[in-house]
């Protein structure tokens, strides 16, 4: 009886239970403004400096070759969610299909990369309000943290809707900047090409796209899986690597070598007081909901899976980012590069591996989520995040 009315207030109210939580039931448009909303973040404010460095073509090589390989990858971990019969994330994934080491290595890469991109915010924040508002970037950083701490602690749900909009608007921003920006373009700026710092970009720009746990959860909440499914994640993949481009291309014309790492410091600089002000803002802006949402999982996680009080949870989230950026990590690229580079790399190895197996087993078998040519992608995403990896990782301690 139980199931019966469960099953008929979900089918009434078309909502679906994921991850203990009930949740209303999305189209393709929305699942496009979800995968898209958690690809495009912090990282693309710091991807002008980081391919200011090899240059505009080398950055648009990688742009591009990343872009649509990382879309193959986020394809292929589709297919896994759509045919595995269960909502899981990625440490569920890993776990069915390579086991429990996989398991814990990829728990570890979730929090590492949540403590990784609380730095990351403490950071951005820091120079953004420093620039807007004088005085030193360690103060706006503190100050970030306590006021945002508080949020975090009384715990803003509708914060999730502020997040939203903010991404989705970083869209507008884009095709505003580029407008505002063509007529500063010195077209030098797109000429030079440095090829010793051409792996420069690599963790950036990883850290950039990465977006593989956005996947599972757009496939259980999606209402016609199989139908629209495959069309949410290509058409999410060529709305950020468009924007991406744009951004580059618009930031780079006018700030050249001079490009800040958080970009839009410098690109106001050179524009005027009214991208200065409103670019720098919409950081800020951007940033400071990423932090609470980041925030938000992660102090769930820790009071849900290993059963934390809400105290303990509270101050392992907001005390222990706090207490690497006062040891003095406080370069952003730098912080995303090596976030980029090992741990978002690490982890969509584990996600290649998690499509091989779950193809080796036979459980990938739909028809009407057929990929082709798929080796096409496995092979040069698996060699490239394998010696982007080991490059990443020689580079951190030599």
């Amino acid at each position: 009886m139980y199931l019966f009315f469960k099953k008929n207030r979900e089918e009434k109210f078309n909502i679906v239970q994921h991850n203990g939580v009930f949740k209303r039931k999305i189209g393709l448009f929305e699942a496009v403004a979800l995968i898209t909303t958690s690809t495009i973040g912090a990282g693309i404010f710091s991807l002008p400096y980081a391919i200011s460095k090899s240059g505009l073509f080398v950055g648009l090589i990688y742009l591009v070759l990343f872009g649509i390989l990382i879309m193959g990858l986020n394809l292929m971990l589709g297919q896994v969610a759509d045919e595995t019969g269960q909502n899981m994330q990625m440490v569920g994934l890993a776990k069915k299909y390579l086991g429990k080491p996989a398991e814990y290595l990829m728990t570890l890469l979730f929090y590492l990369m949540s403590f990784g991109v609380l730095v990351i915010y403490m950071i951005g924040e820091g120079e953004a309000l420093s620039a807007l508002f004088g005085g030193t970037k360690f103060m706006w950083s503190v100050i970030f943290v306590t006021f945002f701490s508080l949020l975090l602690f009384i715990g803003i749900r509708a914060i999730k809707i502020i997040d939203f909009v903010l991404s989705l608007s970083i869209l507008f921003i884009i095709l505003l900047i580029v407008w505002i920006s063509a007529p500063h373009v010195d077209y030098q700026n797109y000429v030079y090409t440095d090829l010793k710092n051409v792996f420069f970009p690599f963790g950036v720009i990883l850290f950039a796209y990465s977006g593989v746990t956005s996947i599972p959860e757009a496939h259980s909440l999606l209402r016609n899986k199989s139908k629209d499914f495959k069309k949410s994640i290509v058409i999410s993949s060529i709305i950020v690597i468009t924007a991406y481009i744009l951004f580059v291309v618009a930031v780079l014309g006018v700030t050249g070598n001079n490009t800040s790492e958080l970009a839009t410091i410098s690109l106001g600089q050179k524009v005027g007081p009214s991208v200065y002000f409103f670019g720098n803002l919409f950081a800020i802006l951007a940033m400071g909901t990423g932090f609470l949402m980041t925030g938000l999982a992660l102090r769930d996680s820790l009071a849900w899976d290993y059963k934390l009080s809400n105290i303990k949870s509270f101050l392992i989230t907001v005390v222990v980012p706090l207490v690497i950026f006062s040891l003095g990590v406080r370069k952003f690229v730098a912080v995303i590069d090596i976030v980029g580079g090992v741990v978002v790399s690490t982890q969509m190895l584990l996600a290649l591996l998690i499509y091989w197996r779950a193809k080796n087993l036979g459980h990938l078998k739909n028809d009407k989520y057929q990929l082709h040519h798929i080796l096409l992608t496995m092979i040069p995403l698996f060699l490239i995040l394998l010696l982007g990896t080991i490059y990443s990782v020689v580079k951190l301690f030599f």
